[in-house]
């Protein structure tokens, strides 16, 4: 009996052997999140315990890390139809990305940014399961609304764009633990939409809340911090291959609500009375509104002066709604402004100036500008804008497509060829006006500022 014992147990222990190293044989499947479009430089990919220089064409696999050096630069398609840009000397590491087409409500993703720059378009998995987003960095967690950002970190400081949609950014620690899934909310978040054109999220390691502070022209950015290659917008279009979707949409807090028009109540008929002889009267015809969307020159141009009555206006109350080196953009204050609700209106060029900058050598020729028009659907809170633009005998093509705000401020959105931001004005939305910049070749850029009426 004891020898039939023991032999049981010793069947049982060789079988747990067994089983366990047939478990240990089997290969683990390998989920394949996405292929590199574009590598340029020194990198390499970090996975099972060891690193392998990028290709065009490498599949990244969830647990994957992405390294870049001084002179690299990677583009990942994932495999819901999201974009992936990581910049030079940085480290990106995709912890989690489980996709199902068939329910993509049920997405999970989790990336962790250990430093440098990368630039993301939300897919269609974290554009069905936001609340199953999160991207980590060593200060900060960040969670999505639909959307197209930038963000740069170090071991201390974490800063984010966004060119559409939305991001909310939570300090790690306290109740925003790094190993979450999803954006930490509460009083500690900060939200910014695309729609704060010149505004960025900053947190560093001591805040207890991340702050939105002005961009303009800083270093700060990412973009700016480390620019993207010319070819990045192209290879996002091309990655994406779908419709952008709108700009996130502000909390309510934020929106401007539209003032209804009350429509004048019936009266009842008049008898017909005998027609007056006509009189001459004085001319009533309403006068146009005073000019309240301004440009200038806020840095030297080439041999052209810095406009010194920006900082003027500034002082005075008027906003800046557009910077593009070396123009910005200011308006007067719109309280009583009410865009229309519906409808398509096609405003006509009033004013400009443009130039073709050499970026080697900082020489600035003088552009005509012709053809122009300036499109905005009210109903869809959009815009489009095509001119063409001529400099020293040649003539290129500029275009631009956006979205509106809700305090009538333009942004381009990341499929647009040019940069554009400006704003709308007046009681009724009649006037516009907007900065751009857009690459033209390896060496020059069109940038310009452009005044509009309808």
């Amino acid at each position: 009996m004891r020898r039939s014992i023991t032999r049981g147990f010793a069947s049982l222990a060789l079988s747990l052997i067994c089983g366990s190293a047939w478990a240990q044989s089997e290969p683990v499947e390998t989920k394949v999140i996405g292929n590199t479009v574009v590598v340029v430089g020194h990198a390499s990919v970090l996975g099972g315990g060891r690193s392998t220089p990028l290709a065009r064409g490498t599949a990244i696999v969830q647990g994957n890390t992405i390294e870049t050096g001084a002179d690299g630069y990677v583009y990942i398609t994932t495999v819901d139809q999201g974009f992936v840009s990581v910049r030079p000397n940085s480290s990106l590491t995709f912890d989690r990305y489980e996709y199902d087409p068939a329910a993509p409500d049920k997405t999970v993703i989790k990336l962790v940014l250990h430093k440098g720059v990368v630039r993301e378009i939300s897919g269609k998995g974290a554009q069905a399961a936001r609340e199953h987003y999160r991207m980590n960095t060593p200060v900060a967690a960040l969670g999505v609304r639909g959307t197209d950002f930038s963000v740069f970190t170090d071991a201390n400081v974490t800063r984010a764009v966004v060119r559409s949609g939305g991001i909310v950014m939570t300090p790690l620690g306290g109740g925003c633990a790094a190993s979450g899934i999803g954006p930490c909310e509460g009083p500690a978040a900060a939200q910014l939409f695309a729609d704060q054109r010149n505004a960025l999220v900053e947190v560093d390691r001591s805040s207890a809340r991340p702050v939105v502070i002005d961009a303009k022209l800083s270093q700060l950015v990412p973009d700016q911090a480390i620019p993207a290659l010319k070819s990045e917008d192209n290879a996002a279009r091309a990655a994406t291959a779908q419709t952008p979707e709108s700009p996130g949409v502000a909390p309510t807090q934020l929106l401007f609500p539209l003032t209804p028009v009350t429509p004048p109540a019936p009266q009842p008929a008049q008898p017909i009375a005998p027609v007056p002889a006509p009189v001459t009267a004085p001319n009533t015809a309403p006068q146009p509104e005073a000019q309240q969307i301004f440009w200038g020159r806020f840095t030297p141009l080439a041999s052209l002066p810095a406009d010194t009555t920006l900082a003027a206006l500034l002082t005075q109350g008027s906003e800046e709604v557009g910077a593009v080196l070396p123009f910005a953009m200011t308006r007067t204050p719109q309280q009583d402004m009410v865009m229309p609700a519906t409808g398509s209106y096609v405003f006509g060029l009033q004013g400009y100036e443009a130039y073709v900058v050499n970026s080697t050598t900082g020489n600035a020729s003088a552009a005509v500008i012709s053809n122009a028009s300036l499109s905005i659907d009210f109903g869809n809170r959009a815009f489009s804008t095509r001119l063409d633009l001529t400099a020293s005998g040649s003539t290129y093509a500029i275009s631009g497509r956006g979205g509106v705000s809700s305090d009538g401020k333009l942004f381009s959105d990341y499929t647009s060829p040019a940069g554009i931001s400006g704003a709308l004005a007046g009681k009724n939305a009649t006037q516009a006006g907007y900065v751009f910049t857009q690459s033209l070749d390896a060496k020059s850029t069109a940038v310009g500022a452009t005044q509009w009426a309808r």
